[in-house]
C-alpha cells in the first residue's frame, strides 16, 4: 500500500475545505469551457466542415494566441478582484438567492 494512502486514510475531511475545493473547481471548469468555446468559435471555421483531422498552422496559431490572451485577461481580472477585497455577498446581490437554492 502507498505511503500517501496510509496518510489519507487517517485524516478526516473538512467539509469547509471540500466546499471551497468544489467552488474553485467549478470556477476553473467554467473558465476553461468559456475559453474553449470562445477560441473554437473564433479560430476554427465551422461552415467549412472538418476536412482535415489536424488543425492547420493558422488555426493552431490563432488558438494559441486566443487562449493566451483570455488566460492573461482572466489573471488580470482575478488579481484586481482580490485587491478590491471582492466578496459575493457584498458585490453580487443575487448571490444570496443562489446560495439558498443549493
Amino acid at each position: 500500500m502507498s505511503l500517501w494512502l496510509n496518510n489519507l486514510s487517517t485524516q478526516e475531511a473538512d467539509p469547509e475545505k471540500i466546499k471551497l475545493a468544489e467552488v474553485q473547481f467549478d470556477a476553473i471548469h467554467t473558465t476553461f469551457n468559456n475559453i474553449l468555446e470562445t477560441c473554437r468559435n473564433k479560430c476554427i471555421p465551422r461552415d467549412e466542415g472538418y476536412s482535415e483531422a489536424e488543425l492547420t498552422k493558422a488555426e493552431m496559431c490563432c488558438v494559441d494566441r486566443c487562449v493566451t490572451k483570455l488566460h492573461y485577461s482572466n489573471r488580470i481580472i482575478g488579481a484586481y478582484v482580490q485587491t478590491q477585497q471582492f466578496s459575493p455577498e457584498k458585490h453580487l446581490p443575487h448571490y444570496r438567492q443562489y446560495q439558498e437554492k443549493q
